[in-house]
């Protein structure tokens, strides 16, 4: 498992290249803006699991 500030630094990444992604082509339906969304939303529910994780 990936410690917190691996997870932290990867999201702002992956936010700002979706941010980056759509304003290059205005859409939230983009193929691509919905592939890096989607990978956002992975990460985001991994490190909330690894947050629960280090709580126990």
């Amino acid at each position: 498992m990936m410690d917190s500030c691996f997870y932290q630094q990867k999201i702002e990444e992956v936010r700002a290249e979706m941010v980056r992604l759509f304003e290059a082509c205005n859409s939230f339906t983009d193929h691509a803006v919905i592939k890096i969304s989607q990978e956002l939303d992975h990460l985001l529910n991994e490190y909330s699991g690894c947050l629960a994780n280090n709580q126990r």
